[in-house]
C-alpha cells in the first residue's frame, strides 16, 4: 500500500477546502496534439485519436476498477469524462492531463491518483521548491539567482491570492486537505499548468509574489522547460538540504547542511536508529515500510532495544510514506513490551498509507502508554487503496486506482470489500490525532530545531539536547 508520493465552459470541483471553477485553455489552432507529453515514437497519428484511446484506457484500467468514488461523485466523473471525450482534443496538452487530474480527484481518497509528479516533468517549472508548513508555503530551494528568496513565503501568483491557488491544487488530488497540499506546489511552481487553469497570464513565466522579512516582492520568474529527467524523488525530499543527484551546483537550501537536525540527514537512508540519551530513549526513523533490507533492520533494532535497554522508545514516521503494512505490524506491537517506560510515535502529513496502518497497530496495542506526538497522518481512518499504477500509452499520465477498503475505525466489521490483511489483523482506534501537538513550522525549520523532539523533552520533563551519533541500518 503506497503511494509511488477546462472544456468551453468552467466545471465547478468541491474540494476539502471549498470549492475551485475555472475553464482550461484550449490549444492553438494547429497545436492540439498531445506530442509535448508522448515519448519519441508515439506522437504520429491524429491528435484526436490519441486521446480518445488514452480515455479508453483511462475508462478501463482506472474508472472501471476504482471502488473508492461515491455513487454521486461517479456520476460527476461519468459526466465529464463523456464531456472531455468530446473536446479533448481542443485543450492544450496542460488542460487535457488536469482535468483527468480533477475527474480523479473527485473520488476524494487519498490513494486514488493521478500523480503529480511525473506530470511536473512533462511540463515547465520554475528553479525553485516550495513546500507546506500547515496551509503556507515556503521556498526552501532555488537556484542562485533566485537564492534571496529562500525563507519566503509565497503570497499570489499574478494576482492570484493563495485562496484560490490552494484550492486549485486541491482540485487535482483527493483525500483530507494537508495531503491534497503536499502535492500542491508541483502545480505553483509551473506557469504552464497554472496558465491551462486560468492561474498565470502567460505559459513560460508568471510573477510570484512572496512575503519576506523585508518586506513584499514580487519577481517575474521564467520557467525551465519540461525535462523527463528532471528529479524523480518525493515531494518531502527538498525537506533534506543534502543536494539532490543532477541539481548542480547553482541549487541552494534555505537549511544548511550542518544545521540539519537528525531527522533531516541521510534522505537516501530509508530506515535509521540512534541512541538519545537526553530522552532515556531510542529512536527509530522508518522513512518507508518496504524494502530489501527492512526486515533485517527491524531484527536488528530489536536486538539493539533488548541489548541497550532504555527506558522510552520513539518511532519517528513523519517521512513515512507507506509501503507494505504486513512488513512492520509485528514489530509496531512488540514496542511496548520492549521498553518499561514510554513509547511516541512521531507523524504529520507526510505519514500515509501503510505509515498509518503502524501508527494504528502500536496505539491499539497499548493506547495508554503510546503518545502520538506531531501533527496529524495523512488520511482518514477510513480509506480504499490497494490498486497498481497504470500509464496511459500516448500521453504518459500515471495513474492509481484504489481498489480495496481499509476501515481503522471499526475494524473492517461493517464492510465487505476490505484488505484482507486488516481483516485477518483488524485495527480499530477512536482516533489517530496527536495526543501532543507539535508541527514542524517555518521558524523552527529554519533553526534546525526538531518540534517533535523537543515535545517528546518537554512531555518527560527533560531539555532536549544535541542527538548522539547515528548508528548503522
Amino acid at each position: 500500500m503506497r503511494q509511488l508520493i477546462f472544456l468551453g465552459t468552467a466545471f465547478l470541483l468541491t474540494a476539502a477546502s471549498g470549492s475551485f471553477a475555472a475553464p482550461l485553455a484550449r490549444a492553438v489552432p494547429g497545436q492540439a496534439a498531445p506530442s509535448d507529453q508522448a515519448t519519441p515514437g508515439e506522437v504520429a497519428g491524429d491528435a484526436a485519436a490519441l486521446r480518445r484511446a488514452d480515455l479508453a484506457e483511462f475508462r478501463s484500467t482506472f474508472l472501471e476498477q476504482d471502488r473508492s468514488y461515491s455513487a454521486a461523485a461517479r456520476a460527476e466523473a461519468e459526466a465529464r469524462l463523456t464531456r472531455l471525450e468530446k473536446d479533448a482534443a481542443g485543450l492544450t496538452a496542460a488542460a487535457f492531463e488536469l482535468e483527468l487530474a480533477r475527474i480523479v480527484a473527485l473520488a476524494d481518497n487519498g490513494h486514488t491518483a493521478c500523480f503529480a509528479g511525473p506530470r511536473s516533468r512533462r511540463f515547465d517549472r520554475i528553479p525553485l521548491r516550495l513546500e507546506p508548513f500547515g496551509e503556507r508555503f515556503f521556498v526552501l530551494r532555488a537556484t542562485a539567482p533566485l537564492a534571496d528568496l529562500l525563507g519566503a513565503e509565497l503570497t499570489g501568483i499574478d494576482g492570484h491570492a493563495m485562496a484560490d491557488l490552494r484550492a486549485a491544487a486541491r482540485s487535482l488530488q483527493g483525500g483530507v486537505p494537508s495531503h491534497r497540499d503536499r502535492s500542491a506546489a508541483y502545480l505553483f511552481e509551473s506557469p504552464d499548468q497554472l496558465f491551462a487553469l486560468g492561474l498565470a497570464k502567460a505559459p513560460d513565466a508568471a510573477v510570484y509574489r512572496f512575503a519576506t522579512p523585508g518586506g513584499v516582492v514580487e519577481r517575474r520568474i521564467t520557467a525551465d522547460p519540461p525535462d523527463a529527467d528532471r528529479g524523480r524523488a518525493n515531494a518531502d525530499r527538498w525537506l533534506f538540504p543534502e543536494r539532490m543527484s543532477g541539481e548542480g551546483e547553482a541549487w541552494r537550501s534555505l537549511l544548511p547542511l550542518d544545521k540539519a537536525p537528525e531527522a533531516l540527514r541521510q534522505p537516501d537512508e530509508p530506515y535509521r536508529r540512534r541512541a538519545a540519551p537526553e530522552l532515556d530513549a531510542l529512536v527509530v526513523e522508518l522513512r518507508q515500510n518496504d524494502g530489501d533490507g527492512i526486515q533485517r533492520f527491524l531484527t536488528e533494532t530489536t536486538r539493539a532495544i533488548r541489548e541497550a535497554r532504555p527506558k522510552n522508545l520513539v518511532l519517528d514516521l513523519r517521512l513515512n510514506g507507506g509501503g507494505d503494512l504486513n512488513n512492520t505490524r509485528d514489530f509496531a506491537e512488540s514496542l511496548p513490551a520492549l521498553v518499561p517506560g514510554r513509547v511516541f510515535v512521531l507523524t504529520s502529513p507526510w505519514t500515509f498509507s501503510a505509515a498509518i496502518s503502524t501508527v494504528g497497530y502500536l496505539k491499539q496495542k497499548a493506547p495508554a502508554r503510546v503518545t502520538i506526538v506531531g501533527e496529524a497522518v495523512g488520511d482518514r481512518l477510513v480509506f480504499f487503496a490497494e490498486g497498481r499504477p497504470v500509464g496511459l500509452a500516448n500521453s504518459g499520465i500515471i495513474l492509481a486506482p484504489a481498489t480495496q477498503r481499509h476501515d481503522y475505525r471499526n475494524g473492517c466489521r461493517e464492510f465487505t470489500d476490505c484488505h484482507g490483511a486488516v481483516v485477518r489483523h483488524p485495527i480499530a482506534v477512536p482516533s489517530l490525532d496527536p495526543d501532543i501537538a507539535a508541527p514542524w513550522t517555518i521558524e523552527a525549520y529554519r533553526a534546525g530545531r526538531d518540534p517533535g523532539l523537543e515535545a517528546i523533552a518537554a512531555a518527560l520533563g527533560k531539555s532536549p539536547a544535541a542527538p548522539a551519533a547515528t548508528s548503522g541500518r
